[in-house]
């Protein structure tokens, strides 16, 4: 999908003058010439500086190429299915990796993606299976991060 860049102009200078805004309310230091909303300030100058020369390209580009122009995969399914396949594999991990645990989830969001994408039943379980392995070794044991063990608990490690 392509947004013409006058939206995307708009939006970051709308985002520039927050920041501009928000920074005015910082206090001045006593006896010191740069403050704490110089940083901000700065960064607000940039953005509109840039709202600016995205909104003048865009308008160059507006008769031409609209508003928004929709990507030429939209139209083929294979490519909308796998592009669909992510949020709905995110929303998937969200409502059931605690039922489920994460080695469980996790192998059937890798295994739907694979095949989404081409992959070879064989081929998805040979990567699958180890790859979930490895993630749950690199982020429960390494990162100490307490992923969910769900139907695996009495199992767990």
């Amino acid at each position: 999908m392509k947004i013409n860049d006058v939206l995307s102009g708009a939006l970051l200078g709308a985002f520039g003058i927050a920041v501009l805004a928000g920074a005015q309310g910082f206090p001045d230091i006593p006896g010191q010439k740069i403050g704490p909303r110089v940083f901000p300030e700065l960064v607000a100058a940039g953005l509109l500086i840039c709202a600016v020369l995205l909104v003048r390209r865009g308008l160059g580009t507006l008769a031409s190429e609209g508003w928004v122009r929709l990507p030429d995969w939209l139209g083929h399914r294979r490519a909308t299915l796998g592009f669909l396949l992510i949020p709905v594999s995110l929303a998937f991990y969200v409502a059931m990796s605690e039922q489920l645990g994460f080695l469980p989830t996790a192998m059937a969001i890798l295994l739907a993606m694979f095949l989404a994408f081409g992959v070879k039943w064989r081929s998805a379980l040979l990567v699958a299976l180890p790859g979930t392995l490895i993630i749950h070794f690199l982020f429960y044991k390494l990162l100490k991060v307490p992923l969910p063990w769900g139907l695996l608990s009495p199992y767990a490690w």
